[in-house]
């Protein structure tokens, strides 16, 4: 198959059959894993919000400590 290449065609084609071997079982242990449960982006960012509200005296301390509980746990609101 790569005769005119020589050694140097075997190598390649060698390197290429690893590189994808290699992707293929990093891209199957992704998938088994799955996404992550939590994006830690959003979720500090909708924290920051509820501070920066709590220090504007727009929501009570009560109300702070309910929403972070919410945003942490992943809890549902049973407080209405």
């Amino acid at each position: 198959m790569f005769m005119g290449f020589g050694g140097v065609g075997m190598f390649i084609w060698m390197l290429c059959q690893w590189f994808f071997l290699l992707l293929g079982v990093y891209l199957i242990i992704r998938w088994i894993k799955g996404p992550s449960h939590k994006n830690n982006t959003y979720d500090n960012q909708a924290i920051a919000i509820v501070r920066e509200r709590l220090a504007r005296g727009e929501i009570s301390v009560e109300e702070y400590e309910r929403i972070i509980k919410i945003l942490t746990e992943g809890g549902n609101d049973d407080g209405r």
